[in-house]
């Protein structure tokens, strides 16, 4: 970002102000009393929370921990701090609860409350027993202490201008105080500018790793990816990383030999209403997405297509030092 990009940029001094404001004490903080990781990043849209959040737990569930994930919910039906799942039953529909909180709930069976104000969030989960709580995008949600904060970094974040004029919520340098491991993700190509800067201010780095993919029918049962030669889909989604997306799946056709008639690309987060789903060719979606669209007279012939992803060792190491 340019000296007078930010400088002159009303925006950064507003963030300036708020961070130094609860720095002193002066807005209210609350401090949850469990191990708790902050996953973020320092732009708008998609760089990948949601899988980061997921294999964080899976990886601690199978550790044997106790997780439970925190969130705001973002565009749900809904207002105010909320139990989602009690880690058994799920309370909320996907509408109420939001397309991330109910795949949280319905895949990990883990408690998830979602809550606009993250610490009224926590009043809901005093009652649980947790040993790791994670919270879903709340690098800027200074409200809440954490005792971890990974921050995502994609190479877009280099050259992009500080908001309203560019997509980064807040400049590069706030790594200098804030933040512990600088996690990067949308490469396939070392990113030493942002190795490099990370070094810089101590911070510890490593790569998102796609290592695959999974499909799934409608019933969430695994199959092979050979199960698509020879077919024509229609490719649906609404994801911050569509054009992603897009590009994995014509990769895929091309290795599996199936045909993607039409992608349906919509916003982060739309609700499809009013969508009609197209006659005549299966579809192949997300399981964000999946979930949203079992409503909508989809019936059974749908596929999800989920990324497996890997998460860089000398995290998982450290956070297993930590979390008790």
């Amino acid at each position: 970002v340019g000296f007078w990009d930010l400088y002159l940029n009303p925006y950064y001094w507003t963030i300036k102000v708020r961070e130094t404001l609860y720095r002193k004490g002066f807005l209210k903080t609350c401090s949850p009393r469990w191990f708790t990781v902050s996953v973020g990043n320092l732009s708008v849209g998609g760089t990948g929370k949601t899988p980061v959040v997921f294999h964080l737990a899976k990886h601690f569930l199978q550790r044997g921990k106790r997780v439970a994930i925190l969130l705001r919910g973002y565009k749900r039906k809904s207002k105010g701090p909320l139990v989602v799942s009690d880690g058994r039953d799920i309370y909320l529909s996907v509408e109420e609860a939001g397309d991330e909180a109910y795949f949280y709930a319905r895949l990990l069976k883990v408690p998830v409350v979602v809550a606009e104000r993250r610490c009224e969030g926590l009043n809901l989960l005093k009652d649980f027993d947790i040993d790791l709580l994670l919270l879903d995008d709340a690098f800027q949600h200074l409200a809440i202490k954490r005792h971890y904060d990974v921050v995502l970094l994609t190479p877009k974040d280099l050259k992009e201008k500080l908001l309203p004029f560019g997509r980064l919520r807040e400049p590069l340098e706030v790594l200098k105080g804030r933040g512990d491991y600088c996690l990067f993700t949308k490469t396939d190509n070392p990113l030493r500018e942002l190795e490099n800067l990370c070094t810089s201010y101590g911070k510890k780095y490593g790569y998102l790793t796609l290592k695959g993919f999974r499909l799934l029918n409608h019933r969430l049962e695994g199959l092979p990816l050979e199960t698509l030669k020879g077919k024509e889909l229609v490719a649906v989604s609404a994801l911050g990383d569509n054009e992603g997306f897009k590009k994995q799946l014509l990769e895929l056709s091309k290795k599996y030999r199936f045909e993607v008639k039409k992608f349906l690309l919509f916003r982060d987060h739309y609700d499809y209403r009013g969508f009609v789903p197209p006659k005549g060719f299966p579809i192949i979606t997300t399981f964000k997405d999946f979930f949203k669209l079992r409503n909508l007279g989809v019936g059974n012939d749908i596929f999800i297509l989920e990324r497996e992803f890997e998460l860089p060792e000398n995290l998982l190491e450290e956070l297993e030092r930590k979390v008790p």
